[in-house]
């Protein structure tokens, strides 16, 4: 009796060829696409970075030279003096602390019948002391207006200085020193 082979049997039995060819194409194709990155990288490390980089700055660097040499040493002097200052006045503007708002403080509470003839700031790392020389036509005024500083929530202390007496058409002349929180 003759010998039946199933369908899987058979399908087993049958000789497969191998594929080699895939490897190959995908070899190839990988060392086309590493050709092509060498010869950009090429390109643009011998071409582009050597002979367009290079002339252009070559280029810029002999205007630049021109533009300098015409500008006579007065001009240059002067416009060096220019740019010194303004960079000293945005380091000074940098470090010394913003006056406005302690110019608004003052202003906001104090006294119609108190003038003030000088001011001077000086600021600290967490306080600003502020020194007022005033004139106002009674102690009582000058006793307000210290009370009127006590009030303020950013005053920390308020101290007066000294206070004399000129003359009745003249007033008190007075000092005040307030310090507050930055």
């Amino acid at each position: 009796m003759p010998y039946t082979q199933s369908v899987l049997q058979t399908e087993l039995s049958k000789q497969r060829e191998a594929s080699a060819g895939w490897p190959w194409r995908l070899m190839t194709l990988s060392f086309i696409i590493f050709l092509a990155v060498a010869a950009v990288y090429v390109g643009m490390r011998f071409g582009f970075e050597e002979i367009y980089l290079k002339r252009s700055l070559s280029h810029e660097e002999a205007t630049f030279s021109a533009t300098f040499k015409s500008v006579s040493p007065e001009e240059q002097k002067s416009v060096f003096n220019f740019y010194s200052q303004l960079s000293n006045i945005d380091t000074l503007l940098k470090k010394q602390g913003k006056a406005t708002p302690y110019l608004s403080l003052i202003e906001q509470n104090t006294l119609k019948a108190v003038t003030y003839s000088g001011m001077d700031l000086r600021f600290a790392d967490r306080s600003v002391v502020i020194v007022l020389n005033g004139k106002t036509p009674a102690y009582a005024s000058v006793v307000q207006q210290l009370e009127l500083y006590k009030r303020v929530s950013t005053v920390t202390e308020v101290k007066l200085l000294g206070a004399r007496f000129i003359s009745p058409v003249e007033g008190v002349d007075f000092s005040i020193q307030i310090t507050a929180t930055r």
